[in-house]
Parts: structure tokens; C-alpha cells; sequence
């Protein structure tokens, strides 16, 4: 029998109609729903993945282009991979990482527009890997932005594409010369340079203009999970630590004061993710016995500086007394102020201790996957810090290697750079006598220690 109107759809029939009704009611309660179901920190984390949260860096397709300009033998390698092989390719030049949260092609450290471009994202330097295995929230300790910086330049030289200028009158913020390290601080100073106390962008500067030497501050990116633990942020703990604060870092030149203004919601679910993040677990085996003995090494040790459990000091230790690489502390002040004055610091606000004098000691959660130490990464393992005497002044790194023994990266050091190679390659070896990639300092405990209280003391660092 030819099925009627009514069965084929022509007319709704009045069942159809209640259950029209019903979705209508019941759509938005559903929805509302899982919104609630979401939290600020997991919206935070969303939006950090989805929403672009500064002008287009790139395209998609000189992203995966980039290759083209590469030294040889790399172009000829990339030329002759496939596809996914040649997108490995790219992770691995440049210390990028696809994540089960972000699977690819496009890495972690981009976000998509939908339309061809991709914006640079927190991510870029705090979402990194620990044994090969990516880690939410860990200070990536392979970026590579130099080389990333210098191929996208070459890349678009080759194709007559124009690059963004540097503004005229502000001095230059270069990236750091190894990888593994980024020069933020170069880059904020610059920004913050030419942008007034509400935000706008402005061709006055606004503090006195910095040394060449000011504009390079290289840092190791520190692990979201230690947030939760501070009231103070950086290296030097200059200023309390705030959502704002850390739209610094997003108020690039092609920004106007409105559009970094509008950004402050999103951020501060950024900001409760953050803060949100737990520090991961060591993998391997402990020895419960050999922890326990190095428990008590600590407390009498490293206590009062990088406290235990829900205590922490938050102590800074005074350049003077931990004697590590002096550049870090040469920021201007000029611009601490201006930071804190401003918009940025709630027009001041936000607490600000610009003359701190020294470096702030850490908590130590997670300390086993934040290796290479010191607020530069210049010592490769933890007990290369508790041995001054043996800690390389050349050093290499695996990508996905781990050092369980001595808690840290796996290392090869060397006698010198090799020479006739790539700038690629040369950023590969970490250069302790190159502008503040110093190793020296934190010889605690003055007296040293003996092989095996170290190792008992790396033990017990294992579980924090």
C-alpha cells in the first residue's frame, strides 16, 4: 500500500507537533546544561585551544610550506617524505607537539581560525613534552622559535610576501640563540614600549628605551602547575600575580588597546586554568626506602627555601647569595613600573616589588619533568645541580630521552661546537658561555653532598 501525505511528511500531525514543542523547550535547558556542566578552568583551556587570541601569525599553508626553505640535506629529505612523515619533520625542527587535546596537523602551539591563518598561543612555550609524552602546562624545553622565525622569514623573501615591520624607535627583542629557552621578556618590554596606560598603542615611548642587552633576557618557561602555589610571578617575583598581568604577552604591535581590552574575559578563564593544572606524577619505580632517607636530606636541606606540602615560603634569595646567571635581573625598571602603573597592572593595583634583588626559589612539585634547571635551563639534570663542579659548559639533549637516574634530561656534553653547521644545528648545543645562559650558581648545600645522599636526595625529589 503507496504510503499516504501524512507518513511521508506533507503534514506534521498533531505528534509531530508536540514533539516540535518539546525540543523547543527542553533544547535550551540541555544546552544550558552542559555549559554549567563546564567549568571556568575547562572553558579556559577550550578557549586557549580554539579562540585566536592574537592577529594571525601565519597561514596554514607556510606553515607546512617551510620546509621548502630548510638547508640541505633537510629540504631534500622533507622534498622526498610524505606528507605525514614531512609533518613529523616540521614538529621535530621546531619543537612543536601535536596532543590528544590538539591531534593535528595543526600543533599545540597554534590556533586555527578556520580560515587558513593560525595565531601563536600560550602553548607556543608552555605546552611542552617530558620523555617524548606531552605534558599540560609543562615549559616546552624544545622550542625552537628561532629557527621558526628565521625559515617564516625566509619562506616569505623567497615568495615577495611582505613581512610585519619592527616599529621605528624600538629597539629589537632577538630570540635567544639555543633552543629551549624563549626571550618573552624582549618581546613584552617592546610591546609595552609603545603602548600607554590604558592599553593603546601610541608612537611615544613610554619609558626610556632599553639597552641591546636589556632586550635579550632569556628564561626557561616555567610549568603552569607551580601557579597554584605562588601569589607572586617571574623569575624575580616583580609583581602578584593577576589575569591581566599576563595579557602582556598578547599585546603584540598589530593590537589596538580595544581589542586586547576585549580579551579580558576570555583570559580570565585562561588565567582559573592555569591555575587549575596539576603537576604530573613521575612514571618510574620509586624506592621507598632510599625516598625516605632523602626526605630527611631535604628538610634540613632545601626546606626553607622551597618549602613542603601546603607550605611554601616564597622566599627570594638575593642575587649575591645564589650567585646563578646575573642577566635576568637586568630588566628595566622603567618598564616594571610602567607594567604595574598601567592597565596591565589595574592601573596600579597589582602589587608590584620591582626591586626584589634576586630569584625566586620554586616550589619543587613536579620537579622530576621540569628539568633542564635554573631560571636559564642551563643544567641539564638535578644532579648536575647538587654537582657544580661536573656541570657542562656544551650540552646536548635527546628529544625523548629521560635521565631517571640522575632526574633530568638525557645529556651528551661536549668540548666545543662543531664547526660548518647550520644555524639549526648550532642552537642544538646549549652554549653555558654565550649572554645569560650562565650555569654557575645555587651550590647548595655549601658543603655539598655525598654520591649517595644525592642520590637518595633525587629519589625523595621523585615523589613531590
Amino acid at each position: 500500500m503507496r504510503a499516504g501525505p501524512f507518513c511521508r511528511g506533507v503534514h506534521p500531525g498533531p505528534w509531530r507537533l508536540l514533539a516540535a514543542a518539546l525540543l523547543a523547550i527542553l533544547a535550551p535547558l540541555v544546552l544550558s546544561q552542559k555549559a554549567a556542566a563546564e567549568t571556568q578552568a575547562e572553558r579556559g583551556y577550550r578557549l586557549l585551544l580554539t579562540m585566536p587570541l592574537a592577529p594571525p601569525l601565519l597561514t596554514e599553508a607556510e606553515y607546512f610550506d617551510l620546509w621548502q626553505v630548510w638547508p640541505e640535506p633537510a629540504r631534500s629529505a622533507a622534498e622526498a617524505a610524505s606528507a605525514e612523515e614531512r609533518r613529523q619533520m616540521l614538529l621535530s625542527r621546531y619543537g612543536f607537539q601535536e596532543t590528544a587535546d590538539r591531534p593535528g596537523p595543526i600543533p599545540q602551539q597554534f590556533t586555527p581560525d578556520g580560515k587558513g591563518n593560525l595565531s601563536d598561543n600560550c602553548l607556543s612555550c608552555h605546552g611542552g613534552p617530558v620523555a617524548g609524552t606531552p605534558v599540560r602546562g609543562l615549559g616546552n624545553s624544545l622550542i625552537d622559535l628561532a629557527s621558526f622565525t628565521e625559515d617564516l622569514a625566509g619562506l616569505r623573501a623567497m615568495r615577495g610576501t611582505p613581512s610585519p615591520e619592527w616599529p621605528a624607535g624600538v629597539p629589537f627583542a632577538p630570540e635567544v640563540p639555543v633552543r629551549g629557552l624563549n626571550n618573552a621578556w624582549g618581546g613584552a618590554i617592546a610591546f609595552l614600549l609603545v603602548r600607554d596606560g590604558n592599553a593603546d598603542r601610541t608612537e611615544t615611548l613610554q619609558f626610556p628605551a632599553p639597552t641591546p642587552g636589556q632586550m635579550l633576557l632569556p628564561i626557561r618557561t616555567p610549568a603552569y602547575w607551580l601557579s597554584r602555589r605562588k601569589s607572586r610571578y617571574y623569575a624575580d617575583a616583580f609583581i602578584e600575580k593577576s589575569h591581566r598581568d599576563i595579557m602582556q604577552f598578547v599585546a603584540t604591535f598589530a593590537v589596538s588597546g580595544a581589542e586586547i581590552r576585549d580579551l579580558e574575559a576570555p583570559f580570565r578563564d585562561i588565567y582559573a586554568w592555569i591555575n587549575s593544572v596539576e603537576p604530573p606524577p613521575y612514571p618510574g619505580p620509586v624506592d621507598a626506602a632510599l625516598a625516605q632517607r632523602g626526605r630527611l636530606i631535604y628538610l634540613r636541606d632545601c626546606l626553607s627555601c622551597h618549602g613542603s606540602g601546603a607550605s611554601y615560603p616564597e622566599r627570594v634569595i638575593p642575587l649575591a647569595e645564589i650567585g646563578t646567571d646575573p642577566v635576568r635581573m637586568e630588566m628595566p625598571r622603567d618598564f616594571k613600573l610602567h607594567l604595574g602603573n598601567g592597565w596591565f597592572g589595574e592601573n596600579g593595583r597589582t602589587p608590584l616589588y620591582p626591586d626584589t634583588g634576586g630569584y625566586l626559589a620554586p616550589p619543587l612539585d613536579g620537579v622530576w619533568a621540569t628539568a633542564p634547571y635554573l631560571h636559564n635551563g642551563a643544567v641539564p639534570t638535578m644532579w648536575h645541580l647538587l654537582t657544580p663542579e661536573a656541570r657542562p659548559a656544551i650540552w646536548s639533549r635527546s628529544d625523548d630521552g629521560y635521565d631517571h637516574e640522575r632526574l633530568g634530561v638525557e645529556t651528551t656534553a661536549h668540548e666545543s661546537v662543531p664547526e660548518g653547521i647550520s644555524a639549526w644545528a648550532r642552537r642544538r648545543y646549549f652554549q653555558t658561555g654565550l649572554r645569560g645562559l650562565g650555569n654557575q650558581g645555587h651550590a647548595y648545600p655549601p658543603a655539598g653532598l655525598s654520591e649517595p645522599d644525592k642520590q637518595a636526595l633525587i629519589e625523595y625529589l621523585k615523589t613531590l
